[in-house]
């Protein structure tokens, strides 16, 4: 099985994944960044409520084959 490597950034803060996982293919490398985005953004949110989450996924040569982001952005209406 091909091994896939996913980097995180959310702006601030990059997670080099210099170990990778082995997936079936690269749609499940892709699967896996999409299932992690959300547990990420729930960290704390910044005091604007915005904030661009990104998931790199790259091949064993370091080629980025693919890129997930996740965007929050909050808005409040005072009453």
């Amino acid at each position: 099985m091909p091994r896939y490597f996913i980097d995180y950034d959310d702006g601030s803060v990059c997670l080099r994944d210099d170990e990778g996982t082995c997936y079936e293919n690269l749609l499940a490398a892709r699967n896996a960044a999409i299932a992690a985005l959300p547990d990420i953004g729930r960290e704390a949110p910044p005091p604007d409520g915005k904030r661009n989450f990104v998931a790199y996924v790259r091949d064993e040569q370091g080629s980025r084959l693919c890129t997930v982001e996740l965007n929050l952005n909050a808005h409040c209406f005072p009453e």
